[in-house]
């Protein structure tokens, strides 16, 4: 960052309901896998909730200490081109401001994830208790797998067009 530090902002706010929401349905992951449990008996139903926990823990972490994450060691961000940028303005307001509305995209990945999770872990057990394969739960994930790559690229690119004002 050249010797200059961000001014160091909260969440937005949608980005604070995102990680509510996420944090939610993780928790319904775990009560969906307990279900699945007491009526197949299947302890690995719980490998899908401890994953997607450990997955949404580390990027919790990652957002909380996203300034530290950034001015100590830089090369771990993505988006090489917008942070590159973000170096060479003298504003600090405005690159605490674009910073920030990355990290609420990552916010909406921790929804999507705790969604995946429990879409994974229903389907996993309906398909155990039904002796079957659950496809309808298949569907409902690539779709939504699909839904997240797209908003996350049309975030990141309303992102840099609002940077680059």
């Amino acid at each position: 960052m050249a010797g200059r530090a961000l001014k160091k902002y909260g969440l937005e706010d949608i980005a604070k309901i995102l990680i509510a929401v996420g944090l939610l349905l993780i928790l319904f992951t775990w009560f969906a896998g307990v279900y699945y449990f007491g009526i197949t008996g299947k302890v690995t139903l719980f490998i899908v909730p401890f994953v997607f926990t450990c997955v949404s823990a580390l990027l919790l972490l990652i957002i909380r200490y996203r300034y530290t994450l950034f001015e100590r060691y830089p090369y771990l961000m993505n988006l090489p081109s917008l942070f590159y940028r973000i170096g060479g303005q003298k504003d600090t307001g405005r690159q605490s401001s674009v910073f920030r509305m990355i990290f609420t995209v990552h916010a909406l990945v921790v929804a999507v994830i705790g969604f995946l999770g429990l879409i994974l872990t229903i389907s996993i057990g309906t398909s155990i208790d039904r002796g079957a394969a659950a496809y309808p739960f298949l569907y409902v994930y690539l779709a939504t797998v699909a839904v997240l790559i797209v908003s996350v690229l049309l975030l990141y690119r309303r992102i840099y067009i609002r940077f680059a004002k």
